[in-house]
């Protein structure tokens, strides 16, 4: 049974998600994943970490939030963003598959808005995503195939 496990607290910032990408990317690494898995998810951590200070926490500094990633013995990688801010509607990811894909225009502002365009990316690079939420704390789980 793999033991190891990457699992670290941060405080919400617009910065944060390059910190988290910086700390867990060598933990990665280390489990000799391919390159390709590891910038997917890298792209998609960095997404859901924006999220939790977008969304959870409306733009604030310095609220608590969690990363745990492992990887199973059937060589799946865990990864799960954990915040104790605002949940997210269900009806979001319950749609997400029906939604288009926005791709914004620099003249059109109309299409800088939210989209669930973050979402989308992380639908389509990860082979399963889960979201719960529990009292104060909201788990989103991304599992990827490791190899």
């Amino acid at each position: 049974m793999n033991t190891r496990k990457f699992h670290k607290q941060y405080s919400s910032s617009l910065e944060a998600s390059r910190t988290v990408a910086s700390d867990i990317l060598p933990f990665w690494q280390s489990l000799d994943l391919d390159v390709a898995v590891i910038g997917q998810m890298e792209l998609c951590l960095v997404e859901l970490v924006n999220n939790v200070f977008e969304h959870a926490y409306a733009n604030l500094d310095g609220a608590k939030f969690d990363i745990t990633s492992y990887l199973t013995e059937a060589k799946q990688l865990i990864i799960e963003v954990s915040d104790y801010g605002s949940s997210m509607p269900l009806h979001i990811l319950e749609n997400l598959p029906d939604t288009d894909f926005i791709e914004p225009i620099e003249k059109d502002p109309t299409t800088w808005l939210q989209s669930n365009r973050g979402l989308k990316i992380i639908q389509q690079l990860s082979d399963a995503i889960e979201y719960s939420s529990n009292k104060n704390k909201n788990t989103f789980k991304l599992l990827k195939k490791a190899c």
